[in-house]
């Protein structure tokens, strides 16, 4: 069973506590922000959205998946946010067949001037001889804005047991940002990333990081999903793996991030566990300049193949940005900027993510506010 039919039947989320719930904004009682004032319009590396969302890559390389991704290119274009793609790893190598590459090329047929990054895994640049010439190939595929490149550890691991890590990864990345001529950003898939991972990759060029941290989706569930009976899923008490799980939790990353004054020049995508408006609301005060969101879509979308009638896909985004918009408005801001300068007098930090704050040696409330890129 593929991971995309796992995620689809099987239980792939994060069930513990919503750090989200940890950071406590107070509300304006007296706001004159109306929902019809507020501005969510925003850029990315140059190309205008209407929306700061950013639909996460999700799937591509077979014939049956086109369907999806056609969708999803109609879809943001409706809406003009921007979307990443499913790994196109399936898209490389001499034998390649033409349905599988418009599988992945009929997003940008369907959104000719939307954004879109192309996708391929840091493991496949380290042990890739002609790394460049394939990212080439697979930006020019779907005429791709940016890249990301993302980075899945504990995957690799789990995938492999003699897997051998990262080792010539930096170097490889420094070369590839100096050869082609679109953004790149590192993107972690499920555990997270911290100041200590992000400081070395910026240094070499990288232009954004895109937070996907413990919170969502797990692709380690998905593993040992994939290693259960029907009758071990089915139990009381499904079976979990000490791993299933494993890592940072998307706000303690974000925080570990965005308050500190050497990043604020540092663009983020924040994803991994984000279900609502107000949860969307908390992360773009702490620092995040667009959400992901990849789960949540797969639902709606694939609901809607069985009763499109519906527009179940439509009516959620609708949904979430009126909760976005909602929030803001009662916290008096009619910009995520404003938004952003309320956070030392309306915002208060409690619980483990305090805890995090302090042990990471990080200054809360921030002393300067985070600039929108």
């Amino acid at each position: 069973m593929s991971s995309l039919e796992i995620a689809l039947k099987d239980d792939i989320q994060y069930h513990g506590r919503d750090y989200f719930k940890d950071f406590y904004m107070v509300p304006n009682s007296l706001s004159s922000v109306s929902i019809k004032d507020i501005d969510l319009s925003c850029s990315f590396h140059g190309k205008q959205l209407d929306f700061p969302v950013y639909v996460g890559s999700l799937t591509g390389g077979e014939v049956g998946l086109t369907k999806i991704n056609e969708t999803l290119g109609i879809f943001a274009k409706k809406y003009k946010i921007a979307q990443g793609i499913g790994d196109q790893l399936h898209c490389l190598g001499k034998t390649v067949k033409d349905t599988i590459i418009q599988s992945y090329s009929i997003m940008r047929e369907k959104n000719p001037e939307g954004v879109i990054l192309a996708n391929i895994s840091a493991k496949y640049l380290v042990q890739s001889e002609n790394y460049i010439e394939d990212v080439k190939k697979i930006v020019d595929i779907i005429k791709a804005n940016g890249i990301e490149i993302y980075l899945a550890p504990l995957r690799d691991v789990l995938w492999d047991k003699n897997d051998f890590g990262l080792k010539g990864f930096i170097p490889k990345l420094k070369k590839l940002i100096e050869t082609i001529d679109i953004p790149v950003i590192i993107k972690s898939i499920s555990t997270g990333l911290s100041n200590d991972d992000i400081r070395q990759l910026w240094d070499v060029g990288v232009s954004g990081f895109n937070i996907g941290g413990v919170g969502g989706s797990s692709f380690a569930r998905i593993d040992t999903l994939k290693r259960l009976t029907l009758s071990q899923k089915q139990s009381i008490s499904p079976i979990k793996r000490p791993l299933d799980f494993f890592g940072t939790p998307t706000v303690w990353s974000l925080l570990d991030i965005a308050l500190r004054p050497e990043n604020n020049d540092i663009p983020l995508i924040a994803g991994g566990g984000i279900r609502n408006g107000l949860q969307a609301v908390k992360a773009f005060a702490m620092g995040a300049d667009l959400i992901s969101f990849a789960y949540p879509v797969l639902i709606e979308l694939t609901e809607d193949f069985g009763y499109p009638k519906e527009r179940n896909l439509e009516r959620w985004f609708e949904r979430l940005i009126f909760q976005i918009k909602t929030v803001m408005a009662l916290f008096g801001a009619q910009t995520i900027e404003d938004l952003r300068s309320l956070v030392k007098s309306r915002t208060v930090i409690f619980g483990r993510t305090k805890e995090w704050i302090d042990g990471r040696n990080l200054s809360f409330p921030p002393k300067f506010i985070r600039k929108i890129h």
